[in-house]
C-alpha cells in the first residue's frame, strides 16, 4: 500500500476524515491506512467505525 493511502488523523472533525477515506475508495484504493497518535487515536476509530457503517 501506497503512502497516498493514508489518513492522518488530528484534531479535525471526525466528518472531515470519513469524506477523506471514502475519497480514497471512489479513487480506486482496496485499502485505506489510518493514523493517529495519542488522543487522536479514540477520533481514528471514530472514523473507522463511521467507514464500516456507511459502506
Amino acid at each position: 500500500m501506497s503512502e497516498s493511502n493514508s489518513v492522518l488523523i488530528g484534531k479535525k472533525p471526525v466528518m472531515n476524515y470519513v469524506l477523506a477515506c471514502i475519497t480514497l475508495f471512489h479513487g480506486g484504493a482496496k485499502e485505506v491506512n489510518i493514523k493517529a497518535r495519542g488522543r487522536a487515536i479514540s477520533r481514528a476509530v471514530d472514523v473507522v467505525e463511521v467507514v464500516r457503517r456507511r459502506l
